[in-house]
């Protein structure tokens, strides 16, 4: 069996689904984690995460030397570092088949169900999004060739140094691997073919503000309207609005849904489901995004507004 390591830096305090997450990662027992970081370490954990204490100003200077430049290193600015981070962390991959990055704001379902052996061997470069790279599922084979391919991208040292997220991690590379002639040359193979977390709408992530959706059982995240299996949980808007968890690594690895608001252990109630349903109609996410869009449209018709009026 091919080995992975996902490596995921992680600074500050750890989310309030930090249990829920550990629990996922201890039911694929054959994938790794690797979790830079300057939180407390758990003194319990599953085997196959290893916690690398550090802190920023220290991995921002041993990023500096290997990228050879001078990164303005925050939490946000990694993802900037996630194509080099074969080169920052070759220590620790070295063992490793296949290593990759990823994000916390994940519940992990049966990962070697969808990455398959054959899979392994057929591809180098594994994606979670179709026809993307995807920041928050994605894995490279691990060759010299792959691992120092960030380097051929357009002005890397220069989007490396600027304090301002560049999406070089899924636009920049995703492009160059799309129209470079550079990359075609390598004849690397790329699965992107299809999404493997949740998708809404033809969107992956992003969702609306959902009670009970999705369940975690025995390793596998499933939705339960369709009872579609998918690979994990990216439940990237969903941050700001959850608020608790019930979740206890240290408890029995017993069955838990993931609404908007919570993780726990027990379903609301029908007519709880169906006021949401009906609040979402009036104030969900879709509604406030469109509600969001429209006023931004309008500030930049203003500001237009006003820039002929100043001419005039």
């Amino acid at each position: 069996m091919k080995t992975i390591l996902l490596i995921i830096p992680y600074f500050g305090k750890w989310p309030i689904w930090f249990d829920a997450y550990l629990v996922s990662v201890a039911a694929n027992p054959s994938v790794n984690w690797l979790c830079p970081t300057d939180c407390d370490i758990p003194e319990k954990h599953p085997e196959n995460i290893r916690f690398l204490p550090t802190t920023l100003a220290v991995l921002n200077k041993h990023i500096n030397t290997v990228v050879d430049t001078q990164v303005p290193l925050s939490p946000r600015k990694l993802c900037d570092l996630k194509p080099a981070y074969a080169d920052i962390f070759a220590d620790e991959i070295k063992e490793y088949d296949f290593w990759g990055f990823c994000d916390m704001d994940i519940i992990w379902g049966d990962i070697r169900k969808f990455i398959t052996d054959g899979m392994l061997k057929d591809y180098d470069i594994i994606s979670s999004r179709k026809e993307n790279i995807s920041g928050h599922f994605n894995i490279f084979r691990n060759t010299k060739l792959i691992n120092t391919l960030y380097k051929q991208l357009p002005n890397y040292k220069g989007r490396f140094e600027i304090p301002e997220f560049q999406w070089t991690d899924e636009i920049v590379l995703s492009n160059f691997i799309k129209y470079d002639p550079a990359f075609k040359a390598l004849n690397l193979r790329v699965y992107w073919s299809r999404v493997l977390c949740n998708q809404e709408n033809g969107m992956d992530s992003h969702q609306e503000y959902y009670l009970d959706r999705w369940l975690w059982r025995d390793g596998q995240m499933l939705n339960t309207k369709s009872q579609e299996e998918i690979m994990y949980l990216h439940f990237i808007n969903w941050k700001r609005t959850l608020s608790h968890s019930e979740i206890d690594y240290l408890g029995a690895m017993k069955p838990f849904y993931i609404s908007y608001t919570r993780m726990h252990y027990k379903p609301h109630s029908s007519l709880i489901i169906r006021f949401n349903s009906l609040n979402n109609v009036f104030n969900g996410y879709r509604v406030r995004e469109k509600r969001r869009h429209n006023k931004n449209k309008f500030k930049s018709l203003m500001k237009r507004v006003k820039r002929k009026l100043k001419l005039d």
